[in-house]
């Protein structure tokens, strides 16, 4: 597995750095880099985690924060599912990341921001369902896939579509970093954030 910790030779020092802390070894990692080349003006960061709850998430991601030297300017963020954790489980994780570490929950999983790319879609959903749902649109997709040469022209509206059920959800007075907040994913905020340094659109 590729060391996603280390900075690619030829990339500049003095460029922001945006860890992205993720629950997934091969889907998540795979998909976030792809936003890392050495023209862009941040220097996202990859870092697959074998842990699946997300207080352990949040815990490997402070001692990531030592170990690469994170200071202003910097960000990182924890990418976790819903599956796999409870209310508790979030809302405590939630309060110990704190203001230095931003959160990015998919409920139920991260393939849900994936299927946006095609489609806005507001029934609540099983991981089963969504992978079917999903394979509609990629037939031969799997956790190894690197879609993004299918997704990337498609970000737009994935963020469009995702930002439309995050209102959806607060219209109906649900709280986001739970688990009634299915389907929603918040990877929306993260495309945002590299978009705002690298001038994608």
């Amino acid at each position: 597995m590729p060391d996603y910790s280390r900075r690619k030779r030829g990339h500049r020092p003095t460029r922001n750095k945006m860890l992205i802390i993720c629950e997934g070894e091969k889907t998540e990692p795979m998909y976030f880099e792809n936003y890392r080349t050495p023209q862009n003006n941040l220097d996202v960061i990859p870092i697959p985690s074998s842990r699946k709850d997300v207080g352990s998430i949040v815990e490997f991601a402070k001692k990531k924060m030592q170990d690469l030297d994170i200071k202003g300017g910097d960000s990182i963020w924890c990418v976790f599912d819903c599956d796999e954790n409870t209310d508790n489980d979030i809302s405590t994780a939630c309060r110990n990341a704190g203001e230095s570490i931003d959160m990015c929950l998919s409920n139920p999983s991260f393939e849900l921001w994936f299927l946006l790319h095609f489609s806005y879609i507001e029934t609540s959903l099983q991981n089963d369902g969504l992978i079917g749902l999903l394979k509609r649109k990629i037939p031969d997709y799997n956790k190894s896939s690197d879609c993004y040469q299918i997704l990337g022209p498609l970000t737009n509206t994935a963020i469009r579509n995702s930002k439309k059920l995050e209102h959806f959800h607060l219209d109906n007075g649900t709280e986001l970093n739970s688990t009634q907040s299915n389907p929603s994913t918040q990877v929306y905020r993260i495309i945002e954030g590299i978009q705002r340094f690298n001038n994608f659109s």
